[in-house]
């Protein structure tokens, strides 16, 4: 047993710290879409490519795999463009070369005007999209990958460059 730490402490995963979960709540604002959710229950609908025991608690959820989103969504009746707001999660360590695949289908659901927050450790730069805010999220661990909450709002509809909106 380590003597400079004899007790370990665990949680369950696929979840977000309960303090990143109270940072975010309050800026859900309309109908809302939380996509990579893991055993989060914030928004209106839910996708994840593996279902908790929790989402069977809460209608919404839509089992689904992130690149295929607007496959998904459109499933089950949902458009492109239908959300005010949107939350992702991602797999931190999603490579290099599909990250751009994510981010364009999560733009793809949000209305113009609508918000992103993007939780992982890279930011993405996303045409029509402004980022208007950037968190840390900080810990008292050394050498651990910290949270950067990105806050995007959508400036234009990337199906029509000319209704843009500030």
């Amino acid at each position: 047993m380590n003597p400079k730490n004899p007790k370990l402490k665990y949680k369950k995963i696929w979840q977000f710290p309960q303090e990143t979960h109270d940072f975010i709540k309050p800026m859900i604002k309309g109908r809302s879409l939380h996509v990579c959710c893991g055993n989060s229950l914030l928004c209106d609908i839910r996708v994840d490519i593996e279902e908790q025991e929790i989402q069977k608690s809460k209608p919404g959820f839509i089992l689904g795999d992130m690149f295929d989103l607007n496959k998904v969504l459109n499933k089950h009746g949902i458009q492109k463009q239908s959300f005010d707001f949107v939350l992702c999660d991602p797999v931190w360590n999603l490579g290099y070369h599909v990250r751009h695949l994510l981010i364009y289908q999560l733009r793809d659901q949000i209305k113009p005007g609508g918000t992103l927050v993007f939780n992982c450790l890279w930011f993405p730069k996303i045409k029509t999209m402004k980022l208007e805010d950037m968190y840390v999220g900080l810990n008292n661990m050394a050498w651990r990958n910290v949270s950067l909450i990105g806050i995007y709002k959508k400036v234009q509809s990337q199906f029509n460059f000319n209704d843009s909106q500030d």
